[in-house]
C-alpha cells in the first residue's frame, strides 16, 4: 500500500474517530479535546515553523487560533462571571500571542502558548469526577435552579 493511501486511510479513522468520540461526549470531555486539539496543532506548527514550511504553520496557528474561539464563545459570562471573564482575558492573550508567533516565525512565543494551554488542560482535568461526568441536561438544571 502507498504511503499516501496509508495517510488517507489514518485521516479517515481519525476523522471517524473523533466524531464518535464526540457524539458520547460531556460538555467536560469536548473541552477537553479541544485543548487537545490546540495541543496537537501547535506542535504541528512549531514542526512546520521549523522546517520552514509557512503556509502550513499558518494553517496550524489559525487552527488553533479557531480551537481558541470555540473554547472563548463556550464561556458562560453570566454563570461563570470571575472565571470566565479570567478565560475571556487569557484567550484574548493567547490568541495575541499566536498572532505574533505567526507574524514573527517565533518558536519561543509558541512554545510560551503551549505551555499556557498545557497548564490550563491540566487544571481543566483536575475537575472533580461528578463535574467531569455531568451531561449538558444536567448542567442546564444547576443554572435553572441557581437562577430561581
Amino acid at each position: 500500500m502507498s504511503l499516501m493511501r496509508q495517510q488517507k486511510f489514518l485521516n479517515q479513522y481519525q476523522q471517524t474517530s473523533i466524531e464518535t468520540g464526540m457524539e458520547n461526549a460531556t460538555p467536560h470531555k469536548l473541552v477537553s479535546l479541544l485543548y487537545g486539539g490546540a495541543l496537537d496543532n501547535l506542535a504541528l506548527a512549531k514542526g512546520a515553523m521549523q522546517r520552514k514550511d509557512f503556509e502550513l504553520k499558518s494553517k496550524k496557528i489559525n487552527k488553533v487560533i479557531l480551537i481558541i474561539g470555540s473554547l472563548r464563545s463556550g464561556l458562560d459570562m453570566e454563570n461563570g462571571r470571575e472565571a470566565s471573564n479570567n478565560f475571556e482575558v487569557l484567550y484574548s492573550y493567547i490568541n495575541r500571542k499566536l498572532l505574533e508567533a505567526s507574524t514573527k516565525n517565533n518558536l519561543q512565543i509558541l512554545e510560551e502558548v503551549t505551555e499556557l494551554v498545557k497548564e490550563i488542560r491540566s487544571g481543566w482535568d483536575l475537575m472533580p469526577d461528578n463535574f467531569k461526568k455531568a451531561s449538558n441536561s444536567q448542567i442546564n438544571s444547576v443554572k435553572v435552579a441557581k437562577k430561581g
